[in-house]
């Protein structure tokens, strides 16, 4: 299965090609975003970063779904 990963803000990987603002990857059926994450040598804080597929919160237990594009989007803070 395919999916992609949308990396937003400061999760975006700054690399000598340009910003990195999305990820493709392959994934076993089952497998969970936080399989799927570990296998892309991507660490994410789980408290401070939403999971969001098809405009829903999920965590990271989520087994997604051939093509879905899951958004992490980092809890930053401003004043």
């Amino acid at each position: 299965m395919n999916v992609t990963f949308q990396l937003h803000t400061a999760l975006q990987i700054q690399t000598p090609a340009g910003r990195v603002t999305s990820l493709q990857c392959k994934i076993q059926s089952g497998q969970s975003v936080e399989q799927a994450l570990q296998a892309l040598g991507l660490q994410i804080d789980p408290e401070g970063t939403l999971i969001v597929v098809d405009h829903q919160n999920v965590d990271l237990d989520y087994r997604p779904k051939d093509g879905d594009i899951i958004h992490l989007i980092p809890a930053i803070a401003g004043g």
